[in-house]
């Protein structure tokens, strides 16, 4: 008698299958560790950027959006021109959200001698609990923002840092 030496079809559908299953919980898993990841840069670009502010700072007398400062600053209108601001004055480079359409918000205090950066966060992070950072306040409706926004409420995900 003729022994076949193979796998049947339906040996292989179980291998499949079980692996296709061990696939989807692994890639399910890593998914949260992105997202954590990308939080983590947000919080780092962020306090990475306090350094430049500051030089600007000590060289100017104010905080970037008050008054001129060399290179004719204004307030800036989005992340892009901050980064441009600061890259002008201190030769700072500073980062951007690490997911394309989202941004950091630059918010100053009308005098020039206060700011907040906010970033929106992916998922809660016991970043969010330290009561060190302006992240249980809403900025002042004072203050003039990049985009409107001055919530900084830790219930939304939003991490904000100043002077």
């Amino acid at each position: 008698m003729k022994q076949n030496k193979g796998f049947t079809l339906i040996e292989l559908l179980v291998v499949i299958a079980i692996i296709s299953i061990l696939a989807g919980v692994v890639l399910t898993g890593v998914t949260g560790f992105q997202a954590n990841a990308r939080d983590t840069k947000r919080i780092g670009d962020l306090k990475n950027t306090q350094p430049s502010l500051e030089l600007y700072f000590v060289r100017c007398g104010h905080y970037p959006g008050t008054a001129t400062c060399g290179t004719g600053t204004t307030l800036p209108t989005n992340w892009d021109t901050l980064s441009t601001v600061l890259s002008d004055t201190t030769g700072a480079r500073i980062s951007n959200d690490p997911l394309a359409g989202r941004n950091y918000i630059y918010i100053k205090e009308p005098n020039g001698l206060g700011y907040a950066l906010k970033a929106v966060l992916e998922r809660d992070n016991r970043t969010l609990q330290d009561n060190t950072e302006l992240d249980s306040v809403d900025i002042p409706s004072t203050w003039q923002t990049t985009s409107g926004e001055r919530n900084c409420d830790d219930t939304a995900l939003n991490y904000c840092i100043g002077s």
